[in-house]
């Protein structure tokens, strides 16, 4: 085991696997369990409720004929009345990212974590999120997969971006140094907090906040890039998409909130 990917399984702590399941085909399906004291966002990832919380599984490469990423992704979702959280870390040699600037230009140009979110499951319309290594994001409103409106005019990305998930709250810890070639890195750690009111209205038919037993339609998405070498990007999954798109909604996975976080 390298030392990256002792650092991913340190960072997320004793993988558990009793909630969370991989079917035989594409479908992926996660118990988000609810607790009662919410981690602090500040990218450490240290709290009881994280330790016990299971990992969503194995991410998946896609556009590759080699299924099994070379750099590793581990994730965790948590909620409560207020908040969806995730807690991500990525095992990562070299992080590096230059975008500075939210909602200006596609951070997946670079490296970056992908959110897709569809609280009703209609896969008509979603939040999609992205996360650089500098703490800048991106966040906006997808209303098909297609990119038109209803009436099938081209969509206006100002318009997208300016949708804005409301009190989201996110934090970053990069263990190595960022923009440096010079040295191998072990990789960052992502946690956020997403309020279930600032979904508006991507939140469709959904409940908000959930109610146990409701389930969501997500997927988280990875953008691994070797610094300035566009060709040799690596794109993984969680829910295996087999499609040339992060943007294949009936493929997101399935995460059941369920009531609470006591084992």
């Amino acid at each position: 085991m390298s030392k990256i990917t002792c650092f991913v399984c340190l960072i997320l702590f004793t993988p558990i696997a009793a909630q969370t399941q991989e079917t035989d085909n594409w479908q992926r399906k996660y118990d988000s369990a609810f607790t009662q004291f919410p981690p602090v966002i500040d990218g450490m990832g240290n709290e009881l409720a994280w330790q016990l919380a299971p990992e969503v599984g194995s991410f998946t490469r896609f556009q590759h004929e080699d299924l099994q990423p070379h750099h590793q992704t581990v994730a965790k979702m948590l909620w409560d009345n207020d908040n969806l959280y995730f807690l991500i870390a990525v095992e990562d040699p070299d992080i590096w990212s230059t975008m500075l600037v939210r909602d200006k230009e596609c951070l997946c140009r670079e490296e970056t974590i992908e959110l897709f979110i569809d609280p009703d499951g209609d896969t008509n319309d979603y939040a999609e999120l992205h996360f650089n290594a500098l703490d800048t994001i991106n966040d906006f409103w997808v209303p098909n997969n297609r990119f038109v409106y209803a009436n099938g005019e081209k969509v206006d990305w100002d318009h997208l971006y300016s949708w804005t998930l409301q009190g989201m709250r996110h934090a970053i810890i990069n263990h190595g140094t960022v923009n440096d070639s010079t040295d191998v890195d072990q990789g960052s750690v992502f946690e956020l907090a997403l309020p279930w009111s600032g979904f508006g209205k991507v939140a469709g038919s959904a409940n908000i906040p959930p109610q146990p037993g409701d389930v969501w339609r997500i997927n988280i998405n990875r953008y691994e890039r070797p610094r300035g070498a566009v060709r040799s990007q690596e794109l993984s999954g969680w829910a295996p998409l087999k499609r040339h798109s992060y943007h294949v909604p009936e493929r997101f996975g399935y995460v059941h909130f369920i009531e609470d976080d006591a084992r």
